[in-house]
């Protein structure tokens, strides 16, 4: 935090100084004479709090207020005067004055006005960044897991603040000094995010500007769950991006001729697929490697039609891509890729015998559902129903296909959404925490399925029911 003191009376000026000095050893304090001088040099700091005398020669406290008022809205001024005067108080406040002081100050009054401000600080900053998130939400940064520290580093956009993601355990945190942290977050794969001001501008990890948090941010965890998920494979990854990118359009190419292969059930000349589609994968980035990964789990999901065209829709594919992101090595995801393609894909061979089988198939495809509407677990997945009923994935996906009309995922979907309904309704949870509830980190996606259930956002749901929180009108 910063800190101007404008007195006409040096004296008074250094005693107060003084004080906050010793009440608060971290706090930037400055002597900023009076008048215009005091004017000049409040526009230079930009401080985050100015205690200002009332009446001064040149520019009197009132007149220093208004320009600031006018000119620096986020200034916190508090007036500091000799006399109990109601009227200049009155003035004070209505040229938004945070509060009024009479001298001399003491100790606790100065405390109480320092954490009084940190306070209307912090929560200023937390709403804008509850702001920031609505407009581009990240997945599993939530501003329960912020911890704010020197949130004036926000506010002042000259300041160049580095973003660092830090194993938890880790100690180098301890070693910035308080004063430079702005805030850490913890975050969904095991790392901690800190925020601090920076010595040196590193242009792909830092920001002056608050618009520009939130994608250096996203940027640091992408490149960081892409180091953490190749570090045991080692991958000799492409330096350019028109590499990364001819790689990407083989692993499509590679991808096609798997869904083909699966679809005829070729298994040997689909282990080789298998093997070159692997090898793209190891050359392209993280992020595009999810797509490809989650796209082919997707239309195995969907059962393998008869054309090797086959359409997947949005949630089929969200699902899948989270199902991806659980894995959190490339040794961990692609045996387990390799596992339900070539498995399900000899499962599938002898699927038309199972069916055959009729009364048996009713009775595990019966318990599968029982199982699903017995589970509170927002992480309930194809793997652990099918394992619950003793079958492949791929076995229950097309007997929910063929039983249901529509595949696991979108059952599953539905069940929450339907959920979630419920919740709206019978709890005055806010939206993004029943989002979560149900097993949607991500509240703006969560949002999107459930207008395209209901015809409605969560929040005009919750209207046409009669029903309004205030949580709902910021929506």
């Amino acid at each position: 935090m910063k800190i101007c003191v404008v007195d006409d009376e040096s004296e008074v000026r250094v005693s107060i100084i003084q004080k906050l000095t010793a009440l608060f050893p971290h706090v930037q304090v400055f002597n900023t004479e009076f008048g215009y001088e005091a004017l000049k040099r409040i526009e230079l700091i930009q401080p985050d709090l100015v205690f200002l005398d009332i009446r001064m020669p040149e520019l009197d406290g009132l007149q220093i207020l208004q320009r600031l008022h006018e000119r620096y809205p986020a200034i916190h001024v508090v007036i500091i005067s000799g006399y109990d005067d109601f009227e200049y108080a009155r003035r004070a406040l209505t040229h938004g004055a945070t509060d009024f002081l009479l001298k001399p100050t003491d100790r606790g009054e100065l405390s109480d006005i320092v954490l009084k401000v940190k306070s209307m600080m912090e929560q200023r900053f937390l709403k804008e960044l509850d702001q920031l998130l609505n407009i581009a939400p990240i997945s599993h940064v939530s501003l329960d897991k912020v911890r704010t520290a020197n949130v004036s580093l926000w506010f002042d956009e000259r300041e160049w603040k580095q973003v660092e993601l830090l194993d938890p355990a880790a100690q180098k945190s301890s070693s910035i000094p308080l004063h430079d942290i702005l805030l850490t977050v913890l975050l969904d794969v095991d790392l901690e995010a800190i925020v601090f001001r920076a010595p040196v501008e590193h242009t792909d990890r830092g920001f002056r500007e608050k618009k520009d948090f939130l994608p250096v941010l996203h940027s640091q965890i992408r490149m960081k769950k892409e180091l953490l998920f190749f570090q045991k494979n080692d991958p000799d990854l492409p330096a350019s991006r028109s590499d990364r990118k001819d790689h990407a359009k083989q692993a499509v190419r590679h991808r096609q001729a798997i869904i083909h292969l699966a679809r005829t059930g070729e298994v040997g000349e689909l282990e080789a697929a298998m093997a070159k589609w692997s090898t793209c994968l190891k050359k392209i980035s993280y992020e595009d490697l999810r797509k490809e990964c989650a796209h082919l789990m997707a239309v195995l999901d969907e059962g393998l039609g008869k054309s090797d065209l086959i359409m997947v829709d949005e949630d089929t594919l969200y699902y899948w891509d989270e199902w991806v992101g659980r894995h959190h090595t490339w040794n961990d995801l692609i045996g387990r890729v390799h596992h339900m393609v070539l498995n399900g894909v000899k499962e599938l061979k002898n699927l038309d015998q199972q069916e055959r089988e009729a009364p048996q198939a009713n009775g595990w495809f019966k318990q599968a559902l029982q199982v699903i509407a017995s589970s509170s677990d927002k992480n309930l997945s194809l793997e652990v129903v099918s394992e619950a009923v003793n079958v492949h994935p791929v076995t229950l996906s097309r007997m929910f296909k063929q039983q249901m009309g529509i595949t696991f995922v979108r059952f599953l979907t539905r069940r929450r959404m339907q959920h979630a309904s419920e919740l709206l309704l019978n709890t005055s949870k806010k939206g993004n925490e029943i989002s979560e509830d149900i097993g949607y980190a991500d509240y703006a996606y969560f949002r999107s399925l459930f207008k395209k259930e209901f015809g409605y956002s969560p929040s005009e749901f919750r209207k046409k029911n009669g029903i309004m929180t205030a949580a709902d009108e910021t929506e």
